[in-house]
């Protein structure tokens, strides 16, 4: 029997390289689109290092520069149009390398900035498809308390479900809360940034907030990584709301969807593309990290514009769930 989790699967270095000649990137994120069937990039680990500016990639994932969301004085602006307007900030330099994107709560004693990488977003639109291709392991919203005259103020909660990406782990079930349920301002506005969840259970989330940052920074150590199982969550509570006559929940949805041809990218660089690195005075082939790949998909929609990442009424019309992950660009 197939294993449904190879939806999830990678080829490894050696399968990548099979009956295949390398083409060498040189960090022109671009030529990935003149790869030819016969080929796979390689882009070598120095094109990196210095940019990433901390001694290891996944530091770069705890630390590196994020476009921070302007959601200070946030009402009038749905989060879709604030994050619009930080991934195309003119001020941010096309050769920093980004590590997503951040924000911090707008009001309650909950100060701590969420971070959001752009491989999170990807994945959890991978969750969605996995349960076309698989219905029984579909997110599932199970559970919603938003009645209560509170929720006005800080939103509702909801109880989600949504299946691993591994074998032989159980499903995670954890709550989700903080969603915009009804049009009360200024709170609708203020929040989606409140955005949370309790009792995930993922263990690279946890090591993502195992963090210190210097002691000369003003930049507090703590911050709340968003993962794609959450970020799902919040895709399914919004699709089901409003379906059920409720926009407010996608109109106020604080992580915007990837694209189609950002998922054709990202396939790409999972599996055909190999990072040179040297390791004891050998040339060696190995994965792209998730920081690697982290700056390139940033790369793109910095030289291409918002919609080569997103795209807004891909889950309103359905069409997120429909994308196609066994895209190679040839």
């Amino acid at each position: 029997m197939d294993d449904p989790k190879s939806f999830f699967a990678r080829p490894t270095p050696a399968e990548i390289r099979k009956d295949k000649e390398p083409f060498l990137l040189e960090d022109k994120i671009y030529s990935l689109k003149g790869l030819a069937a016969n080929q796979y990039a390689v882009i070598s680990e120095k094109a990196f290092t210095a940019r990433f500016g901390f001694g290891d990639a996944a530091k770069f994932l705890k630390h590196g520069e994020t476009f921070h969301l302007r959601n200070n004085r946030p009402v009038g602006k749905t989060p879709k149009s604030l994050i619009k307007e930080a991934v195309i900030d003119p001020q941010i330099s096309f050769n920093t390398f980004m590590s997503g994107y951040s924000f911090k709560p707008c009001f309650g004693p909950d100060k701590i900035p969420r971070r959001v990488p752009f491989v999170e977003l990807l994945e959890a639109a991978r969750i969605l498809a996995y349960g076309v291709a698989h219905p029984e392991a579909d997110v599932k919203v199970e559970g919603m308390y938003a009645i209560a005259n509170k929720a006005r103020i800080e939103g509702g909660s909801f109880l989600v479900s949504t299946s691993s990406r591994t074998k032989r782990h159980d499903r995670y079930r954890f709550m989700v809360n903080s969603v915009p349920m009804h049009y009360s301002e200024p709170f609708v506005y203020l929040v989606p940034y409140n955005f949370s969840t309790s009792d995930l259970g993922v263990e690279s989330k946890a090591f993502r907030e195992l963090r210190f940052t210097k002691a000369e920074s003003p930049e507090p150590s703590k911050v709340n990584y968003i993962q794609a199982h959450e970020i799902a969550a919040a895709y399914a509570i919004a699709e089901k709301q409003s379906q059920e006559g409720n926009p407010l929940p996608l109109r106020f949805l604080v992580f915007p969807i990837v694209s189609q041809s950002a998922v054709d990218l990202y396939t790409t660089l999972l599996n055909r593309t190999l990072l040179q690195v040297e390791d004891e005075g050998k040339v060696k082939l190995k994965h792209l990290t998730q920081a690697h790949i982290e700056a390139m998909m940033w790369r793109q929609v910095r030289g291409q514009g918002y919609a080569a990442g997103f795209d807004d009424t891909a889950l309103l019309e359905g069409r997120v769930r429909e994308y196609n992950w066994n895209h190679v660009q040839a």
